[in-house]
């Protein structure tokens, strides 16, 4: 206590506290005033020094713990003294009392003495303290925002009635008095807080010494900025050069004290500034806390005085940096102090030439210009430049002025030869500059691109040469490095071509071996004139063999002298070299088990050196390769630690890159000496990081962070796939999945090298001594080779635009944009197309499996299939799902309940967020999955007949995709369930609308939200979203279009047991629908009132098969419904025109296959029969068997051998409608399709009148209206009551018919049913069309739809036991979705709707004002009348 007391009494610093304290304290407490102030010195400054001495600063290392707890005692003891308190509460402390009572008065004295020794306080001399603005401001700021709480802690404190409410009242009004705190200006910095001016910054360096530091002289020999020369005006001319200062290497206090001293001689008078900004960038950028260093450290009139500021050669990074400190620099903007200059011609007119004092790199650029004008930089906004390439750089400079600082500027990029990385020609007027500091290349276009590429080339070479070469500065050699270093020597110069050298290496082997104890055996002796042979190879080998097998110790210091010494050796001793380092090469693996992490690094820096070695000796590459890669292939244990360090090499090169290729080249050496366990190695890699991705998944596969790795992997299993070295008999279902999920990824010659790969199994398959095939498997096999190298299988590998698939998986990577993963065109991929590939590579496995007994290839990849199926991945599950429906061979209600889960959250999402592409990728996939699983279904299975209302839903969704795989899945539900005879005893009608009962409150909500009613009427329903398929862009979704109607139109014939082209209620919806697509229907089912000439004229006999034409190329030959939105009459013609069809009936190439047909087109006799503009859809629905899943006893059948090739064929999965009566030649003639005695019902004539209005509506076709207007005519006589409900759909069109057409042929029906109308006129309408509302959120509907469909068809009680993959979707996406057919309206049926069945329940209600998470309706709207809001590159249907 004494001590401390007699320490603080020497401190004026405390006295004067205290008396501080004193003066404020002795009016609160005038009673104690010299207690309370003892008490808080030794509160607030004493015991936190004594408890915190390393924080105080008092010790340089924080005291032990129980030293610690003494302090916190003593404090404790010396606070209790200047509180004048005894412990009552510490029992451990009540010890101390009377040492603390005994130390009262001291303490009392002691805080007299402090007090009276300082002098009164009207005589003290303050020091003068000063408080920046800052600070006011952060004491406003923190007042303001805290007035409330202020006043509530005031109003509730003890004292509030002493005090009052004046204090805060006061504080209130002048805050209200100041107004609100303002922003913190942008140069209010921590330097200008301190108001720390020139003059104060100058003394501080001054007295710490600055100019004599090491550090700042150093600075000064940089010459960043200098004074040289004069102006015109006589103005001294400092420089300032940027790109010398480099951020974080040179101290910017420094620079500026630099800067200040060199201008202090001079600023005092106007002076000149020029800043060269050539080849600036981010490494001498100036950050934001420094830059504004700058505007406060000068005197003022040094700022004034700067009469011209020069800025020479301003490029696009310096826009950039001053957009960004635009409020910082705000003070420059648009002064006339401040110029721009683009070239020393410009900078002469300021100062003359001999006194510009550049720098000579920046003159330099200058010289040897050659200027090419005229070229265009790619961007995302394109710039017209001119590229001068110079002596050592190449400048792009703008050819427009850009605004910096409010003064229009010419930028000049410049790029030094160093570093340009690569350069690429990609065709005759465009090349790419990569450069080493920027992550995307440069593009530019020019006409002499050519030349400038040869120009770029030729400095880049020259700069190369001008480099000195490096000369390796060996390592020093460790006493432990002894041994194996000399016997290097040793074993490397016993093979030298001097017979004196020869004989001294062998006198230092045996000194090696005597010094070092090395176990040789006794084969060596020292001894003096040895004649020792030059071919004396065996005698070395053996030597390192015994050496390496006794002394394995040196293994690591003896292949580190052997590699270091490598490149400096002749070619005979490199051969030589080789051969005696084999041998050591398996005691590597001894160090990899090692537990010292020092020789395993040793071990991976060893490999390392190799891979270099492997590269850099090009002479030696094929003694490399199977010398030490062939060994080390065969050491198990060491090739994970081999393959890393491949994968390491090859990542940090890239795709493509000479390394990469390399180290994918010597993977097939280092599966020559162990085929099986290499390439296991690697596939199992490459399913790993394949497995991995799905932890953090990706849009696609080309944004993982794992992408390069799995690139670079399927450039190995490229390589390792010719002669079986992947031993494709143990892998062949890891191959395929690979191949599944790769299939048209990546770049160019990614997706070449994915087609390589194929062609190398079947290859491997076909060669393979393992396996023994049978001449049938061969055929297959061999034919599969001939297939997969076709150009249709070209453009499913996404390589349509390549002649050889081998030569661009082999193209060299070094100037070539084939590799880069940003210069590629991505071409677009279809499931359909993998659904292609996977029914090919199915068959190939098929075709082997038969020849294998008890072979599980097929179970092996099935199960890796449905892995990814069930898991959520984005850019994998889709393909996953697809590939897992075509190669399943059995499917359980548990995997459709996930896949309809799966269907509903990709729905979900589509709801949720941004228009996304995975989402609806996903959406397809399922579909396409449902399609190929529901014939492996039992017989028994509700869902047979619960798939078809999930087609109808999908149908409804405005995706040009999604449509077409609704199409498919509403065909193969068909197929299905005639299969199985459903229909013989039921109508379509009855079946599906029986298995919609429990969904029935789902399905009303959705069929009034589209308006197409299915319990009004089921055949107009459905055809009301088939008609939408006539004008879908895909040839095949409009052939499988007019199946699925011929298909219904079949089932109820057989249901009735009449006449398929009978018309009756059931069969008019697709009698209509088909009146345009077939001459057959419109044959049978003739007019009754008007004998068309048009109709007779062109009755004629089916047309037979082969008569038509593969070559026609005639566009006025229409061949599909190519109308309006799905994509225009005119680039559908050009599109059919350029693709010529085979011929129809025309069998593949491979005959083991199910029939593929493409739709043919007329010949030239019937094509004038035909008018020239028709052709007929019958021969769809030919004889021809369709492709049926073979019955399996266990009631599981399997998936159909459907292959499509290319979007231009069809599958004909047609049955073949086998009874008698469906084959009539004939029907009577009271068969009309508009006859009064059979459609007696109103509703039924307005929806057929629908029906054919909307056709005439929508279609662009001549013949097709000609037909339409024919019945529409017949219509206006047979059912004029009902006719009214078409007027507004036919209003507009007949107008323009009667104002522009010259067609007598078209102009009689139009003038039938324009007559008939004024003859009716009186008849009011009696059923007003209302149009639909948008369906926005209809995919809402369907996800309701398919929970309740789960709930009552698949419940829980039915799933199997083994764990379900529960897809957890996070993708967003933003369908757009609209009705198919928007002139068939609800009103159309509306008499048969019951308003209040379709009444939305309350919760239906809910969800839709819940709705606001997806975008409310109003939002939609003004979407939807801005233009659609979906993808563009996504067609539309309408």
């Amino acid at each position: 206590w004494s001590a401390t007391c007699h320490s603080l009494l020497n401190k004026a610093t405390v006295k004067e506290k205290k008396e501080n304290k004193k003066a404020v304290v002795s009016q609160r407490f005038p009673q104690n005033s010299i207690g309370a102030v003892g008490s808080a010195m030794f509160l607030r400054f004493v015991n936190p020094a004594i408890v915190s001495p390393y924080e105080a600063g008092i010790l340089d290392k924080k005291p032990l713990p129980r030293i610690e707890r003494g302090l916190k005692l003593m404090s404790k003891i010396l606070q209790s003294i200047a509180n004048h308190v005894l412990f009552t509460k510490e029992e451990h402390m009540r010890p101390f009392n009377d040492f603390v009572k005994s130390n009262f008065d001291s303490a009392r004295r002691f805080f007299l003495d402090i007090a009276s020794d300082s002098p009164p306080s009207d005589s003290v001399n303050h020091s003068l303290s000063f408080i920046s603005d800052g600070n006011v401001l952060a004491l406003h700021r923190l007042l303001w925002n805290n007035q409330e709480r202020i006043g509530q802690y005031l109003s509730s404190n003890r004292d509030h009635k002493a005090v009052g409410r004046r204090p805060f009242d006061k504080m209130s009004t002048l805050l209200a008095y100041l107004g609100p705190p303002e922003h913190k200006p942008v140069a209010d910095t921590h330097w200008s807080s301190l108001n720390l001016t020139s003059s104060k910054f100058e003394e501080f360096m001054t007295r710490h010494q600055v100019h004599e530091k090491e550090e700042f002289k150093a600075l000064k020999t940089l010459n960043i900025f200098y004074q040289a020369g004069t102006s015109k005006t006589g103005n001294p001319v400092f420089y300032y050069v940027a790109r010398r200062f480099k951020t974080g290497q040179i101290n910017g206090d420094l620079l500026i004290y630099h800067v200040l001293l060199t201008l202090k001689p001079y600023y005092a008078k106007p002076y000149e500034i020029v800043v060269d900004l050539t080849h600036v960038g981010p490494s001498n950028r100036f950050k934001t806390d420094f830059l504004s260093k700058w505007f406060v450290v000068f005197p003022g009139f040094a700022y004034e005085n700067v009469a011209a500021v020069y800025v020479y050669n301003c490029n696009t990074w310096v826009r950039e940096y001053t957009k960004y400190h635009e409020r910082l620099l705000t003070g420059l903007k648009g002064s006339k102090r401040l110029q721009f200059i683009d070239s020393p011609a410009k900078l002469a007119e300021h100062i003359e030439p001999e006194q510009q004092k550049l720098p000579a790199a920046t003159l330099t650029l200058e010289e040897d210009l050659k200027v090419f004008h005229n070229a265009l930089k790619l961007a995302h906004k394109d710039t017209k430049v001119s590229i001068k390439v110079g002596s050592t750089a190449v400048q792009v400079t703008s050819a427009e002025r850009t605004r910096v600082l409010g003064q229009p500027v010419f930028l000049n990029d410049v790029y030094y030869a160093s570093e340009i990385e690569e350069i690429c020609l990609v065709d005759e007027s465009q090349f790419t500059l990569t450069m080493a500091n920027q992550g995307t290349p440069l593009t530019f276009m020019h006409q002499e691109c050519d030349a400038i590429v040869q120009s770029i080339i030729h400095i880049r070479t020259r700069w190369e040469l001008s480099q000195p070469d490096s000369i390796p500065q060996h390592t020093k050699i460790r006493p432990k490095d002894v041994p194996g270093t000399l016997l290097n020597i040793a074993l490397l110069n016993l093979g030298s071509s001097d017979p004196s050298l020869r004989s001294a290496a062998y006198n230092l082997l045996c000194a090696l071996t005597c010094t070092f104890n090395l176990k040789i055996e006794g084969q060596l002796l020292e001894t003096s004139g040895l004649c020792i042979p030059a071919n004396n190879t065996l005698f070395i080998v053996s030597i390192s063999k015994t050496l390496a097998a006794n002394e394995p110790h040196l293994t690591l210091e003896f292949l580190e002298e052997c590699i270091s010494g490598f490149s400096k050796s002749s070619i005979e001793l490199k051969h030589l070299c080789l051969e005696y380092m084999t041998p050591w090469l398996l005691n590597l693996v001894r160090f990899c088990k090692h537990n010292d992490d020092a020789k395993r690094q040793r071990v991976t820096a060893i490999l390392d050196k190799l891979i270099t070695m492997t590269i850099n000796e090009k002479q030696m590459y094929p003694s490399i390769q199977a010398k030490i890669w062939g060994s080390l292939g065969q050491i198990t244990d060491l090739l994970d630690v081999v393959l890393d360090s491949f994968i390491k090499t090859s990542a940090t090169g890239g795709l493509g890159s000479i390394k990469a290729e390399v180290m994918a080249d010597t993977a097939v050496a280092l599966a020559s000496g162990n085929v099986k366990l290499v390439s296991s190695k690697v596939i199992g890699r490459m399913c790993k990081i394949i497995d991995k991705t799905c932890l953090s998944p990706t849009p696609t596969l080309e944004q993982h962070l794992m992408w390069d790795d799995i690139a670079i992997l399927a450039r190995y299993m490229l390589m390792l796939s010719f002669n079986n070295s992947l031993d494709v008999a143990a892998h062949l279902p890891y191959l395929f999945h690979v191949v599944t999920l790769l299939v048209a990824t990546g770049p160019l010659s990614l997706r070449a090298s994915t087609h390589g790969l194929v062609i190398n199994i079947i290859h491997s398959l076909c060669t393979c001594s393992q396996l023994n095939f049978s001449e049938e498997t061969k055929q297959v096999l061999r034919l599969s080779l001939t297939e997969f190298s076709l150009p249709k299988f070209y453009l499913l590998f996404g390589i349509s635009k390549v002649k050889s698939a081998a030569v661009i998986a082999f193209r060299s990577s070094y100037r070539d944009r084939s590799f880069s993963p940003g210069s590629y065109e991505r071409e677009t991929f279809a499931l359909s197309s993998l659904e292609t590939v996977t029914e090919a590579l199915l068959e190939i496995m098929e075709a082997c499996m038969r020849d294998i007994p008890a072979c599980k290839w097929l179970d092996q990849w099935t199960e890796l299939a449905q892995k990814f199926a069930f898991q959520y991945n984005p850019s994998l599950q889709p393909r996953a799902l697809v590939v897992f429906g075509c190669i399943s061979k059995r499917v359980s209600h548990s995997q459709i309940k996930q896949i309809i889960r799966i269907l509903s959250k990709g729905l979900e999402s589509c709801l949720k967020g941004p228009d996304n592409y995975n989402s609806q990728v996903l959406i397809e996939a399922t579909v396409i999955a449902l399609t190929k699983l529901q014939p492996l279904l039992s017989k028994e299975s509700p869902m047979h007949k619960a798939l078809f209302w999930v087609a109808v839903a999908v149908l409804q969704l405005d995706e040009v995709n999604l449509y077409s795989a609704g199409t498919a899945l509403l065909e193969q539900n068909l197929h299905t369930l005639d299969t199985m005879r459903v229909f013989y005893d039921k109508s379509p009608e009855e079946v599906f609308m029986e298995i919609r009962r429990p969904l029935e409150w789902h399905c009303k909500q959705m069929d009034h939200f589209v308006g197409l009613n299915f319990s009004a009427n089921f055949n107009f329903a459905l055809v009301g979203h088939l008609l939408k398929g006539y004008r879908h862009p895909s040839p095949t979704t409009v052939a499988r279009t007019v199946r699925i109607l011929h298909t219904l139109l079949a089932l109820i014939s057989k249901h009735l047991k009449c006449d398929k082209f009978e018309v009756n209620t059931q069969s008019v919806a697709y009698l209509a629908a088909l009146l345009t697509v077939s001459e057959e229907v419109r044959s049978r089912c003739s007019l009754k009132h008007r004998k068309s000439l048009l109709i007779s004229d062109l009755s004629m006999d089916p047309v037979p098969m082969d008569t038509y034409s593969s070559h026609i190329t005639d566009p006025s030959c229409r061949t599909l419904r190519e109308t309006q939105p799905w994509a225009s009459p005119q680039v559908s013609e050009r599109y059919l025109s350029a693709h010529h069809y085979p011929t129809v009936g025309q069998i593949s190439p491979r005959t083991r296959k199910s029939m593929s047909l493409d739709m043919g087109q007329p010949s030239q006799a019937n094509t004038k029969k035909l008018l020239g503009t028709r052709k007929s859809f019958d021969h769809l629905i030919s004889d021809s068997k369709a492709p049926k899943r073979p019955e399996i006893e266990s009631g599981m059948t399997t998936p159909p051998k459907m292959r499509r090739v290319a979007e231009n064929d069809y599958e004909i999965e047609t049955q073949r409608i086998g009874n008698s009566h469906l084959r009539k030649v004939s029907v009577s003639e009271s068969n009309v399709l508009l006859d009064e005695e059979v459609l007696t019902d109103p509703k039924i004539q307005a929806l057929l009148l629908t029906v054919l209005a909307t056709q005439v509506k929508y279609t662009t076709d001549d013949f097709d209206q000609r037909i339409l207007y024919e019945y529409l005519a017949e219509a206006s006589v047979v059912f004029p009551k009902v006719f009214p409900v078409v007027h507004n759909l036919l209003d507009s069109k007949i107008n323009t018919v009667l104002s522009m057409c010259q067609d007598t042929n078209l102009l009689n029906p139009v003038h039938g049913i324009v007559q008939s109308v004024v003859y009716h006129e009186e008849s009011p309408p009696q059923y007003q069309p209302s149009y639909l509302q948008s369906n926005t959120h209809y995919a809402e509907l369907i996800v309701k739809f398919l929970e309740a469909l789960i709930d009552s068809y698949l419940p829980a009680a039915d799933e199997e036991r083994g764990e379900e993959h529960q897809s957890q979707l996070s993708i967003t996406a933003n369908l757009n979705l609209s009705n198919s057919m928007t002139s068939l309206a609800t009103s159309q049926h509306s008499p048969g709707v019951d308003k209040e069945n379709v009444q939305l329940s309350p919760s239906s209600a809910l969800s839709s004002g819940c709705r606001t998470r997806h975008g409310s309706a109003s939002q939609v709207q003004k979407q939807r009348s801005a233009g659609s809001f979906k993808r563009p590159s996504i067609k539309k249907i309408v």
